[in-house]
This record gives C-alpha cells, structure tokens and sequence, in this order.
C-alpha cells in the first residue's frame, strides 16, 4: 500500500486557498468602485447612464448599471436617468457586490400627464401648450424648455403651430438658478373642428308668432347648440339655451356645431322681433239699385277693431284723405260687387296686412203676378210627380225662393215640386224676391194648388135572373147592381153603346140570347170622375115537361123499380 504525505497535501490545500483567495481578490479588483456620492445634479435634462459612469471608477473591464444589487437586466448606456439608487457592475456582471449610487435631480420631474389635446379653431401653438399644461409645473421663478427631438437639439419656438393630429414633445423644466430637469415626455393631439356655422345675421321675427330658439336658422344642417353668452375666451357660457326658449327683442344668440370631439366657433346671431300691423277687420255694405248714398263718407268707418291709420285704400273709385278712404260711390248703380282694399305695409318680419270693405249693389226683383193658370186643379189620382210652379205665375224674375204658404218664411220648397203625396184641399205657394241679404224691399206673390177628392162610383153587384123571373122584377133599379159606396145615386147610367138611359129599366124586353147586358155608372164632380161596370144576366127558366097521364096499378101488382120520367 502507498502512503500519503501528510506535507503534500497541506502543500495542496495551502495551494487551493491561495488560488482561490487570489481569484477573489483579482475579481474584486475588476469591479468599478463609486469613490463619493454625488450631489444633487443641475444639469440633468437628456442625463444618461452613459452620463453616469463619471460617477464611478472603471477598473478595467468597464461599467455597467443596475436598478438592482444583484441580477436584473443592465441599462443602455443612452437611456435617459431618473432620481433613484443604482448599482456598478462590470461588462461581465458577476461583481459580488454592486457599488451603489444615489441619483437625485435639484428639478425633481413633475410627476404629472403632459397631454395636451385642442381642436383645430383653436389654433393651439406651443405658447397654448404651455400655458395650459406644463405652465403650473414650471418651479417658482424657473422657466420651461419644449424640444422637437429627444436628442435635444430642436428648441420649439413658442409662437409655432401646433400640426393636426398626434405630435410629442420633450419638456424641460429650469429652476431660477438655472437647474434643469430630467426629460419629461408630452404629447398633443389636435383634432378637426367643424365647419363654423353660417347662420343668417341679424334674424327677424314677427311677433304675433312667439318665436323661440328652435326658430332660428343656424346656418347649417349639422347638429348645433345654442348659447345666451360668451365668456372673454370666445367661448360659450353654459347651460345652452332649450329649442323652446322664447326670443327676447334685440339680444344676441350664439350658434355653435357640435362633433364628438370638438365645437366650431361660437357664431353670434342677433334677434330682432316687430310687431304685426293692423289692417282691422272687414266691413260690408249692401245698397238696393235704386238707393245708393250720393254724400260722401270714409272707408275707414266701415273697418271693425283697431286698424292701423298708416295703409292705404285701392279700389273701383278713387279715394281721398289718406287712411280714412273719403269716397263717393253715387255712380255705383249698377247692381254688381265692389271691393275696396286696406293695405298696412309690413313691418319688418311681419308682412302686409289687408282688409277690405266689400259693398254690393243689389238688383231690384219681382216676384210677377198669378198667371191665368192660378189656381191649378188636380184630381187627387191624376196628381203629377214634377209640377212647375212657375206656370202659375207670370212676369217673375228667375232664381227666387218658393216656399209653401204665404210667407216667405214658411217652409222652402223647390219647384218643380212633387204633388203625389198631397191630400185633398187648397194649398197654397208664395215666390219671394229681395230675400235678405238683398237690402231692396221683399216682394212676393202667392198662387194656389187645389186638390180634389176622386168620386166613387161604388163596386159593381152582377144581377143574374131566370127569364121566367123577369117580369116579377121589372122595372129594375139598376143602383142594386151597387154594393152602397157610391158616393151619390146622381150619376148617370149608360148602356153598352154610351147611350144614356133612364133608371130603372125594363128587364122583359132583355133575352137569353142577348145576355150578359152591360151597364155603366159614371159619377162626376166637375172634374173628377169615376164609373163602374155591370151586368146583368138572363139564365133560360128550367122545362118540367108535359103529363103523358096517370099510371095506373093493381095492388100487389105494382112494379118495384118505376121510371117517373
């Protein structure tokens, strides 16, 4: 077996700590090492951690920053520092023990959103954008720088515009001693305001209309809101003002078109409100022909309410006196309608107003006279359905009014009129002429209907007798041949040929062979007349033969079945 020297292997060992220890000690020695800790720094916009490395020692194999003693993922050396501890670390990154270093800016950041959003009306420029958003971050006394690049070399001028749409901006604060923050990033977006409005200005109104908002024009067929006022910015005073808000004479409106994101400007509209003018209301004078006024008078008079005394007459005749339409209308005799007019001008929005005083010269008419025809007679079964009327009179001016009585206010009836339904009696009918609102005296003449009630002259009873009988009942009283409702036994009878004979008649001359005879009853009242036909009939007497003798029998000797005949 072999031995181990006790000697060689603590040489050994001693060996192995000396390695070890003098790798840690070259490792140790690699790492960058941060002598002092820094002051505040002043300069500190666009500060990076390139920036920072002038803090620490580089031990020869570079230097590298952490936001975490040990691990994590280094920084860029271009990325921008902000306040805070961080730790020194090697190209390699395996320092055992990160220096560490505190960062503080004498302009701390502001901590803030420095979003600016405008519309386009506004006209935004970077003077807008600072005095809306970085203005309350400035420090008392300090200023603030707008860059166009990060790199800081672009230095925005204040009174530049800012572009539509989304731009950036890197902000940079400066205290009063000159100290500069850290860059802070904003950005602004500007987006397309509407079309301003092109409503008409000023506005008229009338005022018997009551006009609101919801009247006026806006100018635009976009979605608009409406303002009382406007604040020294131009911009509008909430709340709007309702579609039904009434006008007020002489004020002003704003008009303003709305989008999702922004408003036009707010565009003034002034309201101006007049009152309507009056013509009054219109008059009428009615004349008959013969009694039209010859002295002068005013038109005006004749106007009901309040007109106006600024408008002017036009008419048939010519008028004098201004408003008041002095005029003369003696040579108005012809019946006919004339018209005069009242014009008021229009007063602003509110337009003309007119009225007119119609006078109408009427026509004198005659109702005529009863013609020979009056009074007209009909027999109650011969009444027609379609009777003129005007046949009764003579002389009548046309388009009068009939009625059925003898005023010209009883009931209007019209001719030709339909007698059908009538009843026995005397009616009477009046035509009237000058019917209101004809002014010229009212003149009516009345004619007569008579009815007469038809005769009877009753229903017929045939008579029928045995030629044996004809002498027992002759002479014949020829009203038996009637049933009784006749309405007199004065009629006349007639035989089959018209002629007339006498009542009654002797029926022995009449025959079987010249049966049936025929008769005729007529009655008549003078115009009216009714008949009525019937008969008589002579029946042959019945034959009963001659005796032949007596049949003679011995009894017992008679026969059981024995012909009479």
């Amino acid at each position: 077996m072999k031995t181990r020297s006790l000697f060689r292997s603590t040489y050994q060992y001693v060996a192995y700590i000396l390695v070890f220890l003098f790798a840690a000690f070259y490792a140790n020695a690699q790492c960058p090492t941060i002598p002092i800790q820094p002051p505040p720094i002043c300069d500190a916009s666009g500060f990076t951690f390139g920036d920072l490395n002038a803090f620490a020692t580089d031990e020869g194999n570079g230097i590298v920053w952490y936001d975490t003693m040990t691990g994590g993922s280094p920084f860029n050396v271009n990325q921008l520092v902000s306040e805070g501890t961080y730790y020194a670390d090697d190209n390699s990154g395996n320092c055992g023990t990160r220096a560490s270093i505190i960062i503080d800016f004498v302009v701390n950041p502001s901590g803030q959103n420095l979003d600016g959003i405008y519309c386009s009306n506004e006209n935004p420029t970077i003077q807008t954008y600072i005095d809306d958003v970085l203005q309350p971050n400035v420090p008392v006394g300090g200023s603030v720088l707008v860059y166009n690049d990060f790199d800081l070399t672009s230095l925005a001028n204040t009174t530049d515009a800012i572009p539509l749409g989304a731009t950036n901006y890197f902000v940079v604060f400066v205290d009063n001693t000159g100290c500069e923050s850290q860059i802070e990033l904003g950005s602004t977006a500007v987006f397309d305001a509407p079309l301003d409005p092109t409503p008409a200005n000023p506005q008229d109104f009338c005022s018997d209309t009551n006009p609101t908002i919801g009247d006026l024009d806006p100018g635009t067929m976009d979605s608009v809101s409406w303002y009382a006022n406007i604040d020294g910015n131009g911009d509008p005073i909430l709340p709007g003002l309702s579609l039904s808000t009434p006008l007020t004479n002489g004020s002003t409106y704003y008009v303003q078109t709305n989008s999702i994101f922004c408003d036009s400007n707010p565009v003034p509209v002034t309201v101006n409100i007049f009152d309507p003018v009056n013509a009054g209301t219109s008059g009428t004078l009615d004349y008959c022909e013969d009694s039209v006024p010859t002295n002068d008078f005013n038109l005006f008079d004749e106007l009901g309410g309040t007109p106006d005394t600024t408008g002017t007459w036009t008419g048939p005749l010519a008028t004098t006196n201004g408003h008041l339409g002095t005029v003369n209308i003696s040579t108005l005799t012809l019946p006919n309608i004339y018209t005069f007019t009242y014009i008021v001008a229009a007063n602003g929005a509110c337009p003309q107003a007119t009225s007119v005083v119609v006078i109408t010269v009427y026509d004198t008419f005659t109702s005529g006279i009863p013609s020979a025809a009056n009074p007209a007679s009909f027999c109650e079964a011969a009444l027609p359905s379609a009777f003129d009327l005007f046949t009764l009179l003579d002389n009548e001016d046309p388009n009068g009014q009939w009625t059925q009585g003898t005023s010209s206010t009883d009931p209007v009836v019209s001719s030709p009129i339909d007698l059908t339904t009538f009843t026995p009696g005397t009616y009477n009918f009046t035509y009237t002429q000058n019917i209101l609102p004809n002014p010229c005296p009212e003149e009516s003449t009345t004619v007569q209907v008579i009815v007469l009630q038809d005769p009877e002259a009753g229903n017929a009873i045939n008579a029928v007798f045995c030629e044996n009988d004809l002498v027992a009942n002759s002479p014949y009283d020829l009203f038996n041949t009637l049933d009784g409702t006749q309405d007199n036994n004065s009629g006349v009878w007639t035989d089959a040929s018209g002629t007339t004979i006498a009542n009654p008649i002797d029926i022995t001359i009449l025959t079987v062979a010249g049966s049936p005879y025929q008769y005729t009853y007529t009655i008549d009242n003078g115009t009216c007349s009714d008949f009525e036909n019937i008969t008589i009939t002579i029946e042959p007497a019945p034959e009963s033969g001659t005796v032949n003798g007596t049949a003679e029998f011995c009894e017992g000797a008679a026969p059981s079945v024995y012909d009479l005949f």
